[in-house]
């Protein structure tokens, strides 16, 4: 067992250069990771005035000016009617239970990537960030229509519904922006159990290379392959030249 050991160490010494392929499958990962988008933003700006009434709610109680929605999103995407009205619109046929995994996940997907900012007083952006782009648009579109059917309620429910200036509406299409990265904190994971696959396969490729050479590397391999004592040996000139080169240079 000494003498497999040895030689395969022998094997991977000889080899050494081969070693370097254990970088060659944790770099394709990061390469592939940071040419693949793994992040959206999805935008829609809508034409409204911060001072424009919203009925998030029935009643006149129930409206709000734009203004101070915005500075209070979550009142606004995590609404349990229009949450609930959007898990139907994307699970048709399913129903909803707050405790149901599913309605968990699109819970904290609107919780974390959805973002309401004005960047002006007279338009209003509905923004999505991250990694899944088709929901990412189910959800701003769905909220930017819910804006502005909020908003046209709220002027039909208020002393400003003559005001045909402060009409909210969509401006343009959807803003779809892709996202790369060389590295991010998720891919740890994945990267150390590449690197563990890598070494593990170059080093099992190593001992096969090794025990597939038959040539004869040691005096004990030939004198076991001829049955015969050792009497002298001749020393590698090649290292006994490059040890006095090494020992004239200091």
């Amino acid at each position: 067992m000494n003498f497999q050991m040895k030689r395969y160490l022998y094997g991977v010494s000889s080899r050494r250069l081969w070693l370097l392929l254990i970088l060659v499958p944790p770099l394709v990962y990061l390469a592939l990771s940071a040419i693949r988008s793994d992040r959206f933003s999805v935008k829609q700006d809508i034409s409204i005035s911060k001072d424009s009434p919203v009925a998030l709610a029935s009643g006149p109680i129930g409206i709000e000016r734009m203004e101070k929605i915005t500075s209070r999103p979550d009142d606004f995407f995590q609404n349990n009617f229009a949450v609930r009205k959007l898990y139907t619109n994307l699970y048709a046929g399913t129903a909803v239970y707050r405790a149901d995994r599913q309605f968990r996940i699109l819970l904290d997907t609107i919780k974390d990537g959805m973002s309401l900012t004005m960047p002006s007083e007279n338009i209003v952006r509905i923004t999505y960030h991250g990694k899944d782009q088709k929901i990412g648009q189910a959800l701003v579109g769905y909220y930017s229509q819910r804006l502005v059917l909020k908003a046209k309620e709220g002027l039909a429910r208020s002393e400003h519904r003559d005001s045909k200036s402060m009409v909210p509406k969509l401006m343009g299409g959807m803003d779809v922006e892709e996202h790369h990265a060389l590295w991010r904190l998720e891919r740890l994971l994945p990267f150390v159990m590449i690197c563990i696959v890598s070494l593990m396969g170059v080093l099992v490729l190593l001992g096969v290379l090794e025990w597939s050479d038959q040539s004869l590397k040691t005096e004990r391999q030939v004198a076991r392959y001829l049955e015969l004592p050792i009497i002298g040996s001749l020393p590698d000139l090649n290292k006994i030249s490059a040890a006095l080169v090494t020992k004239r240079s200091n």
